[in-house]
This record gives structure tokens, sequence and C-alpha cells, in this order.
């Protein structure tokens, strides 16, 4: 007849390799869900639509500092045409009075350069007055665009923030799961699992799959296959190839 202690023993060592295994679990699925949660589309989608939200913004701020530089362009313009033809008009009165050909010829000359000088000012202030045109037009379709591109930003933020909430919340119950499964282990275990862990980029314990290790998938030999199935059952070994913990 066994002897009930040592089938207490042997179920421990059962229970141990299983919560072994399953805190090897949880940890792949808490990483795997990091690694989702990182590379979400709904984040792609998200950060594209706000991406468009920012750039119209910003074009729109350009657009209305631009408009106010032509409104001030052409009141400058606006105010030196004024000037000169208030100074053609007191040469025109002077020229009235002027005896001397030669004076009126240098009043004509003077007369004929502020003409010129004018027609300059109005030339611009029409290539101004286009580029404004230009500009209220765009700014009309920026508004008009507006609450589609806003409504694009906050639906594709009000997705990413619903997944979101769904892989943290997976990821809260992993966590609470890997305390209770962390607690039935022993401190010494836990710690040589998270160090074997984290030397092996997140695998640390694994099982024996045929011949082959399921954790660096390398076959064992016949020699090194012999040397884990002697191991206890519900206990591991260190795996000859990799150095994780191989349970047989």
């Amino acid at each position: 007849m066994a002897d009930p202690d040592d089938a207490l023993v042997q179920y421990g060592r059962v229970v141990l390799s299983d919560d072994l295994l399953e805190l090897q679990r949880l940890d792949t699925l808490s990483d795997q869900l990091a690694h989702r949660r990182a590379h979400l589309p709904e984040r792609d989608a998200a950060g594209s639509a706000a991406t468009a939200l920012r750039a119209a913004e910003q074009r729109r701020h350009q657009l209305t500092q631009r408009d106010q530089e032509l409104v001030a362009a052409i009141a400058g313009l606006e105010g030196e045409s004024a000037e000169l033809v208030t100074h053609r008009q007191r040469l025109e009165a002077q020229l009235k009075t002027v005896i001397s050909p030669r004076a009126a010829e240098a009043l004509l000359n003077e007369i004929e350069t502020l003409t010129t000088r004018r027609d300059g000012l109005d030339d611009r202030e029409l290539e101004f007055m286009e580029e404004q045109g230009t500009v209220s037009d765009e700014v009309q379709e920026l508004e008009r665009s507006r609450p589609d591109v806003q409504a694009a930003a906050d639906e594709t933020a009000a997705a990413l923030a619903a997944v979101e909430a769904a892989v943290d919340a997976e990821a809260a119950a992993t966590a609470e799961a890997r305390v209770d499964v962390a607690g039935r282990l022993d401190t010494g275990t836990v710690t040589d699992y998270e160090r074997r862990r984290q030397h092996f980029g997140g695998v640390g314990v694994a099982r024996l799959e045929g011949k082959r290790c399921g954790g660096c998938h390398l076959d064992l030999s016949a020699h090194e296959l012999d040397q884990v199935r002697v191991t206890p059952a519900g206990s591991w070994t260190d795996c000859p190839e990799c150095g994780r913990m191989l349970v047989p």
C-alpha cells in the first residue's frame, strides 16, 4: 500500500510543474497583450486621423496669418498710392502756374514718374487681392471639411480607447491570475524561473515535446533524453541544449 505522505509529495510536485508551466503561459500572454496594445491597428487609424486634424488646423492658422499679412500689405499700398496722388495733384496745380518751358518740362517728368510708380503699386495691389481671394477660398474649403475631419478623429480615438480598455482588462485579469499561480510556488523557484525567463527572451520554462525542447526547439540526443525522462513526475530539469527549465 502506498504511503499517503508519498502521494501528497507526488501531488505537490505535479501541481508545482503544472503551476510553473501555467506561470510561463500567463507571462507569455502578458507579453503578447503588451505587444498587441502597442501595435493596435486602431492606433494607426487614430494617429492618422489626429495627424490630418492637426494638419488642417495648422494650414488654417497659416492661411489666417497670410490673410492678415495681405490685408496689411494692401492697406500699405493704398496709403502709399494716396500719397502719390496727392503729390501729383500738387504738381499738376503747380504746372498751371509756371511760365518757363524748362520748369514745365521738369514738372511733367516728375508727374510721369509718379504715375509710373502708382501704376506699379496698383499692379502689386491687384496681385495681393488675387492671392487674398485664393486664401479665402482655401479657408472656406477647410471650414467645410472640418466637421468630417473632426468626426474622424473623434471616432478613431474612441475606437482606440475601447480596444485599449478591452486589452487592459484582459491584462489585469492575467496579472491577477499570475499572482495566484506564483503564490503557489516557492520564492526560490519563482526567482529562478524569472531569471531564466529574462535571460532567454521571455521563455524560462518549457515542456519536452517528443524529443525536442519546447523552448529552444532543438532535438535532444538519445542520452540526453534518457537523463530528462528519469526526472520525477511533476518536477523539471535543465534543458541540456539551452539551459531553460524543462518539464518532461
